[in-house]
């Protein structure tokens, strides 16, 4: 019977080891891939305030057709909410326009591991929160943090080139030029108020933590651009909702009417039930208690196409810096060889 040699089988075994690890090195290559957009929201779980975000997803798809585009919510709570209902049939049945991707909604980190599974590509990702708070500081932290992952290979670092989106209006308590596109951007709510006689009251999110002055400072453009009787106020920190009927109820010559709507980019649980709720906490009982007529607008800033024409503004800008960086590495790796 033919026998075959010790050494035949350590000579297999070793070229199998070598085509199977050239095979999974081959993989890792960086190769030419479609860059990526990936837009990271705080979320929502309210059915009708879900066009608020796939507005801003829809015009960047428009503009940036040359990008794979990803929509993440950056907050725990809501995703895992939308997990439970992807398993609930009696809701998915009562609410059949609500796309499969929503169910199946992911965190920002989830997001970049897959993107990256098949080696580094350019990555941009695109704040949709209104202002630096706590929200946009963390997704901050987690972009700097991938950017700083190496390799001993630097062919095969994870993230090569990724940066982040600046928030609506800037980093730091503002820019003048996003308060001045946010004021363009609220004209047509300005104006309505205006018109009918009525203040204009805004409602952000807020913080408690961090500085709110960016708010105090899109006031002051709102009112150099459309008047005094504007007001910006927060869920979460001052000014709040009794800051500004104290405001008001010293004011001299002042309407009687307001127009309420918040400064969100989704019309979301704050705005129908902090702002607009039946509750005699929320902002338009507390404003009716005092004498005002309340005028109430439920729409995200995500359905205001100028506001997200800002987000997209952004990505501009981060698209070119990115670039600079993803040019500059192909060159010194050309160089190295």
């Amino acid at each position: 019977m033919f026998q075959l040699c010790p050494k035949f089988f350590c000579v297999v075994l070793v070229a199998g080891l070598m085509f199977f690890f050239v095979q999974k090195a081959s993989a890792f290559e960086r190769k030419s891939q479609k860059p990526a957009i990936v837009l990271a929201a705080f979320g929502t779980t309210e059915i009708e305030a879900l066009k608020d975000i796939l507005n801003i997803r829809d015009r960047v798809e428009t503009v940036f057709l040359g990008y794979d585009v990803y929509l993440v919510f950056t907050s725990n709570i809501i995703r895992g909410i939308w997990r439970e209902r992807a398993g609930d049939d009696y809701f998915k049945s009562q609410n059949p326009g609500v796309p499969q991707e929503i169910y199946e909604i992911s965190s920002p980190l989830t997001v970049l591991t897959g993107i990256q599974e098949n080696g580094g590509r350019l990555v941009l990702v695109q704040s949709l929160h209104i202002s630096d708070g706590e929200e946009y500081r963390n997704l901050d932290n987690l972009v700097k943090a991938l950017a700083s992952l190496k390799s001993f290979n630097s062919l095969l670092y994870p993230f090569p080139w990724i940066g982040l989106g600046e928030p609506a209006l800037g980093i730091g308590d503002g820019q003048p030029v996003y308060l001045e596109r946010a004021a363009v951007a609220l004209a047509p709510l300005a104006k309505e108020a205006k018109k009918s006689g009525a203040v204009l009251i805004l409602m952000g999110h807020g913080n408690e933590h961090l500085t709110q002055a960016v708010y105090g400072k899109l006031q002051a453009q709102l009112r150099k651009e459309y008047g005094p009787w504007i007001y910006i106020g927060t869920v979460e920190g001052p000014p709040q909702v009794d800051d500004i009927i104290v405001a008001l109820n010293k004011a001299k010559n002042k309407p009687r009417r307001i127009l309420l709507t918040p400064l969100m980019i989704v019309a979301g649980d704050h705005a129908r039930n902090d702002m607009a709720g039946s509750g005699e906490d929320s902002w338009v009982s507390k404003f009716k208690t005092n004498g005002y007529e309340v005028t109430t607008r439920l729409e995200g800033l995500g359905s205001n196409n100028s506001w997200a024409d800002i987000y997209i503004e952004h990505l501009r800008v981060l698209e070119a810096k990115v670039m600079k960086l993803e040019k500059a590495d192909v060159a010194g790796t050309s160089a190295s060889r």
